[in-house]
């Protein structure tokens, strides 16, 4: 998750739940995402699946990056709107 690692929030909330109600394997912690290339492939691909769903005339250029380079490897084959 993006940020600056200074908002606790989230690390605070999931030790909160009960060890048999967390999905997920590590505390939520916001890290800066210039020093994770993990983060900055996953703001890419969360990006380019926003850019194929909320379309502006600005960001036409990545329209169809989802579909060229990650729907195969989705599931579902497109992204979900949530």
């Amino acid at each position: 998750m993006d940020g600056d690692g200074s908002d606790t929030s989230y690390r605070s909330t999931h030790r909160q739940l009960p060890l048999s109600q967390r999905r997920i394997i590590e505390d939520a912690v916001h890290l800066d995402s210039s020093a994770s290339q993990l983060i900055q492939m996953a703001d890419l691909v969360a990006w380019s699946a926003n850019a194929a769903i909320d379309r502006h005339d600005a960001q036409s250029f990545a329209w169809d990056w989802y579909r060229t380079y990650l729907a195969e490897r989705d599931l579902a084959r497109e992204p979900q709107s949530i």
